[in-house]
């Protein structure tokens, strides 16, 4: 589930917009399920929280 990238919808911080971006699920820190990727306007990393991690 980590290495397939998949497209999701997240708020970029750079534009003030809800953008379509292409990314792939990572965890964090805190044990949270995130998707994580690139801006296709800016460039700008984006992240979008998915929920817990089933571990």
């Amino acid at each position: 589930m980590a290495d397939q990238a998949q497209t999701y919808n997240g708020y970029c911080v750079k534009c003030k917009e809800k953008r379509d971006f292409e990314g792939t699920v990572t965890v964090s820190k805190t044990g949270m399920n995130m998707a994580k990727g690139k801006c296709p306007v800016c460039g700008t990393t984006v992240n979008r929280i998915l929920g817990k991690a089933k571990v």
